[in-house]
This record gives structure tokens, sequence and C-alpha cells, in this order.
């Protein structure tokens, strides 16, 4: 099975982290943007409009913290990008409705937006995945999230989500053990941080 794109790293004359020139934004974002939207697709259980939304606006802030002088310089944009898209997807979905299974045309064009050759069963992969994503609780999917795709760490992800440190672990676990079943098809898919707790 081939690798997908998000396993990819950046191509070699792009810059990972620090200030970027316009062109080297643009690499950024070409590189890295289908990424964001396939995360914040399988983090939304198969939301695409909603996915493309919380990429767009991650990478509006990325730019705008490019050409902010006093900002922070950031060592690693790719890893930026992630927790920002975490953030961006699941900010809006508190403003939606419950999370539903994804639909066959929705994937469809989510589909045309990854690379062709990372599955052969790429539409089937997704379907299963989402539909394990959607039974999550909102607190599961977001720790899971924050945790072994974010790579934050347990209390990071309980400071940000205001609950105790205990609480997050209790929801990662019980994420855990739903998402075991498709847990192959999310390392494949390089949604996953291997050295993160939740990658574990």
């Amino acid at each position: 099975m081939s690798s997908s794109p998000m396993e990819h790293g950046p191509p070699a004359r792009q810059r990972v982290g620090g200030r970027l020139s316009p062109g080297e934004f643009d690499d950024l974002f070409r590189a890295w943007y289908p990424r964001m939207v396939s995360q914040a697709f399988l983090l939304s259980a198969g939301r695409l409009p909603l996915a493309q939304d919380a990429a767009q606006e991650a990478f509006v802030k990325c730019w705008r913290r490019l050409t902010d002088p006093h900002a922070v310089v950031v060592d690693n944009w790719p890893a930026w990008l992630r927790v920002t898209v975490i953030n961006e997807t699941f900010a809006a979905l508190k403003k939606e409705a419950p999370v539903r299974h994804v639909g066959g045309e929705e994937l469809d064009r989510a589909d045309r937006g990854l690379d062709p050759a990372s599955h052969l069963d790429l539409k089937d992969a997704y379907r299963t995945v989402c539909g394990h994503i959607a039974r999550l609780s909102d607190r599961q999917r977001e720790v899971v999230a924050r945790c072994a795709l974010g790579g934050q760490s347990l209390k990071e992800a309980a400071v940000i989500m205001g609950i105790s440190e205990g609480t997050a672990r209790a929801h990662l676990y019980r994420a855990r053990q739903a998402l075991n079943p498709v847990w192959t098809e999310l390392k494949a898919m390089g949604v996953l941080d291997e050295s993160s707790e939740g990658g574990q």
C-alpha cells in the first residue's frame, strides 16, 4: 500500500520554519493545504466545506503571522498548521449541528483533493474511518485529535479543553478503544503523530 500525501515531507527546497518569503509561503500552501483539508475532513467526520474553511483559516492566520514583524517566529510551520487546523475545526463544529456520517457525493469531492495514488481503496478507507470518528463523543474526538494528530500532551489538551488531565486521559482511552478497528488506516493516512501520547 502506498503512503498517503499526508505522510510525505515538504519539498526539499521549502524551509519548514522561520520567516518565509511570499514564494516560500506559496510552496507551504501547495504542499500542506490538501493535507490540512484531509485532516479536518476526518476530524469533522466528513464535513468537506467545514474542513476547507478550517484549512483556509489556518493559512490566513499563517500569513498574518508571517507579515507581523512582532510575532514570534514559528520553528515548524506544518506542526503549527496541524494544531491551528484542529483548533479551527473544533471551533467550527461547536457552532454546527451534530456531526453526521459522510455522504458518498461529498466523499467523492474530497477524494479529488488527495493524491489518487495514496490508496487504491481510499474512498472506502475514508468512509470507514469517518464512520468510527463520527461515533465518538465531542470530547473523545477532540482529545484524540489534539494528542494523536496535534502532538499535544494530555496536560496541554486538558488545559485547552477546560477539563482535568484525568478526564482527558479517560476520554483518550475510550477514543483509542473505539478507534482501534481503524487504527491501521489512521496510521496509513498519516493522521497520527506516533511520537505523541495519543499515537502510542
